[in-house]
């Protein structure tokens, strides 16, 4: 069987109102432009009845549409690594569930790999249909994340077009923390972006709140970036400075001024700036002692409980 040029995958977590309506212009966007294609739908354990919606999509499509069953709920970008070790296709188009990606951007997409010819293509969005208070959350922790991560592309979305060979090398690394984006970043260099549309969201709500979206970003500073340890660092030898300065004032006010006057005020503060910055670095070295710790008891990216 010839393999397809387009494998499409989509983790589903929240979709049940919309990956019908998902398959559809998928389909209709691939047969317009006579594109072989595959769509792996990747459910993550998600709290409404998507599986159920999947299954049936497939009974209905059976060569078109894998359909992949985790046992527990992996996350979005665990689920993605086992959509690609199943893929066949030539490129490998990942989406979100919710239609705020069109299926007819896929076509920008291809157009920029190929007079790029880009091993990743991203997607970005000019205006993104999230609430104000999404948009302001994300966007903060997307420049912190490009701050920590240089090699990442300034334009990392989840809307992406990945050559196969690239996304596959993805499926054997093994981390504390999946981050695509970084996984992408460590591969290759030959990135580029083209504009797409984003669509307000159709129906339910989205699984990203502030909480997880920080965790999010905690996860991937201390996971593909070196920038919090060069922070304890420069915390350290910054306090070290600021101990020498204030034993030399100390000192001088001592021996030559003869002003010092006795108290635990400096005392305190100093022991208190002191003992702050050492729970500081504890807590951040603790953080890296973690995921070594994660990475070496071999803990699975996902798990196939089902795959029609």
């Amino acid at each position: 069987m010839k393999k397809p040029f387009l494998s499409i995958v989509i983790p589903v977590y929240n979709g049940e109102e919309t990956i019908e309506k998902l398959h559809q212009r998928i389909q209709e966007f691939c047969n317009s432009h006579k594109h072989t294609y595959e769509v792996i739908f990747v459910w993550d354990c998600g709290p409404d009845n998507s599986w159920e919606v999947i299954s049936q999509l497939k009974k209905q499509h059976p060569t078109s549409i894998k359909a992949i069953h985790l046992s527990r709920n992996f996350g979005q970008h665990n689920a993605l690594i086992c959509g690609f070790e199943q893929a066949q296709g030539e490129f490998i188009v990942t989406m979100d569930e919710d239609l705020q990606h069109l299926p007819e951007d896929i076509d920008s997409l291809i157009h920029y790999q190929k007079i790029n010819n880009a091993d990743v293509v991203y997607g970005f969005h000019n205006r993104q249909n999230h609430s104000p208070f999404r948009n302001i959350t994300s966007n903060l922790l997307k420049s912190l994340i490009q701050i920590a991560i240089p090699k990442l592309h300034k334009n990392y979305s989840a809307f992406r077009l990945i050559k196969a060979d690239i996304a596959k090398a993805c499926v054997n690394m093994q981390n504390s923390y999946t981050f695509l984006d970084g996984y992408l970043s460590w591969i290759t260099n030959r990135f580029c972006s083209c504009s797409t549309n984003h669509q307000k969201r159709i129906a339910g709500e989205s699984s990203y709140t502030f909480r997880k979206l920080l965790r999010h970003s905690i996860n991937i500073f201390t996971t593909f970036s070196d920038l919090p340890i060069k922070m304890v660092s420069w915390l350290s030898i910054s306090f070290l400075l600021f101990a020498i300065s204030y034993s030399g004032y100390v000192f001088i006010q001592k021996t030559v001024l003869k002003t010092l006057i006795p108290g635990y005020a400096s005392t305190i503060i100093l022991l208190s700036l002191g003992f702050g910055s050492v729970l500081f670095a504890l807590g951040i070295i603790g953080q890296y002692i973690h995921r070594i710790n994660l990475k070496t008891t071999k803990q699975p990216n996902y798990h196939i409980s089902e795959n029609l």
